[in-house]
């Protein structure tokens, strides 16, 4: 029988890791790394979040909506200097598509109607109709109001 079918199995086992001789699967060296790594990144990732310190308001501040793309967009140029709010806005100028133009042909506007009077016995004021009223011998047409009486008028 040959020897040699079983020299890629070590005669002493070897770490996982850094493939030091050792009776284990990984050596104690590797061991105490990860627990360290472990408690490292554990404890970075329940530290709580450092929040960067807050930016001061602009000084100055414009928005331009337009359509970039044709999408609909807003773009802001900011500064706290009014020769770094140039500078910016001059970076933005000129990102947003041209305006559309207006088009050549207006429509022409529709003729009022023309107006007609109420017709007899309808109140133009309060569109309500009218009562037929006759004394001494004259007539007109009225409605009554809380406050009086009203001729349409």
């Amino acid at each position: 029988m040959r020897s040699d079918l079983h020299d890629d199995i070590p005669e002493t086992p070897t770490c996982l890791y850094c493939h030091a001789p050792t009776d284990t699967e990984i050596c104690a060296a590797c061991a105490q790394a990860i627990r360290e790594t472990s408690a490292t990144v554990l404890e970075e990732r329940t530290a709580p979040m450092r929040t960067a310190t807050p930016l001061p308001e602009a000084a100055f501040s414009i928005t331009l909506k337009g359509r970039l793309g044709g999408q609909e967009a807003l773009l802001t140029a900011r500064g706290q200097t009014w020769e770094a709010f140039r500078a910016n806005v001059e970076q933005i100028r000129g990102l947003l598509d041209a305006p559309a133009a207006p088009p050549t042909s207006q429509p022409r506007p529709r003729a009022a109607a023309p107006t007609q009077p109420p017709p007899e016995g309808w109140c133009a004021v309060h569109h309500v109709p009218m009562k037929l009223q006759t004394k001494d011998g004259r007539q007109w047409y009225s409605h009554k109001m809380a406050d009086g009486w009203c001729k349409g008028k």
